[in-house]
């Protein structure tokens, strides 16, 4: 396995990094130190040629500006807290609302997406690793507690990327940290982005969570005979022929919703297979395995943003992302089925890994 690094770009006066993790086999996937972010991750078709399968940016100045979180970890709470408050340990919290006016969302102004990381890389013979710490400061994020987030990503020679979550607190708070990046396993080389639509999925949840016009959840449904029956594969674009029909469909502007996992959890491995995407053109299949009780599938509705070292657009439904999570809210609706508050405690830190394994067939 080899490691590069090159300069990405400074913000301020701060100079941000570009880590490159490659493996004996050619793929690679390259990741910066402000905001953690997933830059690019090439990994190679059923020919075996190789392209870039993320939507990513030239320069870390983008990501400083990312209104849609393009590749960033998302931290320390990921997706919506209702009324951008909440009361926990007896003690009322209250953030700036910045979706909707009422809802905090991703963590708002000083979550994990807006840092710089310590960055330190290492490797061996058959995996790289990029290991990113950096203290949050209750004063600056205002969830309660110091917390200090280690996050490893791990790249090796199967084309499997791992993120590790480690979370220690001096306080009692709670966490649900995951990764925002947008996924296009029909590779991103041609002229021409093409949509995820045609690719199919599976999500291996027998009930999801669902929301109002806000997006903020109401409740836990069967995925029994609605658009989100994703336990087979679904090509996407078939499932959001029902957004004209389906309520929660309307709202979502297609699927934008958070999945209660089922599977089965390997023994040895802590982790259950939660998603595959599939790519019948390119043969590229990705599984995501992770040990969170929930997945969000957000389909890439709203993308809108310009690449200018491509010189064009990501435009809606060019990339989806699966975030490993607990359900968005879980603080307002704790001990109802499908909404886990995963707590840390000093001495006692949160952990979780979340896998994106590609092959091609």
């Amino acid at each position: 396995m080899k490691i590069r690094v090159e300069p990405f770009g400074k913000i301020k006066s701060n100079l941000y990094q570009k880590y490159t993790l490659e493996n004996a086999s050619g793929a690679f996937v390259q990741i910066t130190d402000y905001s953690g972010a997933i830059v690019a991750l090439n990994v190679p078709d059923k020919k075996g040629k190789l392209d870039n399968v993320v939507l990513g940016f030239p320069s870390v100045r983008d990501y400083a500006n990312n209104p849609g979180y393009l590749g960033a970890l998302i931290g320390p709470v990921g997706n919506r807290i209702n009324g951008a408050a909440f009361t926990f340990n007896g003690k009322d919290y209250a953030f700036e609302a910045n979706e909707n006016g009422t809802t905090l969302l991703h963590s708002g102004a000083f979550g994990f997406h807006t840092h710089g990381w310590d960055a330190v890389a290492e490797a061996d013979e058959n995996e790289a690793k990029l290991i990113l710490t950096s203290e949050f400061k209750e004063a600056e994020t205002l969830f309660p507690g110091n917390i200090t987030a280690c996050v490893t990503y791990t790249f090796n020679n199967a084309n499997e990327l791992k993120i590790n979550y480690q979370i220690s607190s001096d306080t009692p708070t709670f966490v649900s940290p995951t990764n925002h990046t947008y996924f296009n396993i029909a590779g991103l080389s041609a002229k021409r982005i093409p949509s995820i639509e045609r690719q199919k999925i599976e999500i291996f949840a027998d009930h999801y969570t669902t929301v109002d016009e806000k997006c903020i959840p109401t409740g836990t449904a069967s995925v029994e005979n609605t658009p989100f029956d994703l336990r087979k594969p679904v090509k996407i674009a078939d499932g959001h022929a029902n957004e004209e029909t389906n309520e929660q469909m309307k709202i979502g502007s297609g699927y934008d919703h958070n999945f209660v996992l089922s599977g089965e959890i390997d023994p040895e491995t802590g982790l259950r297979l939660a998603a595959r995407v599939t790519d019948q053109r390119t043969g590229r299949i990705m599984k995501v395995y992770t040990d969170m009780p929930s997945v969000q599938f957000y389909a890439g509705n709203h993308l809108n943003r310009f690449n200018s070292l491509e010189k064009r657009y990501y435009k809606p439904r060019h990339g989806l992302c699966l975030e490993t999570q607990a359900a968005p809210d879980s603080i307002h609706r704790e001990g109802e089925f499908g909404f886990d508050v995963a707590i840390v405690e000093p001495g006692k830190p949160f952990s979780s890994t979340t896998v994106y394994a590609f092959s091609a067939e």
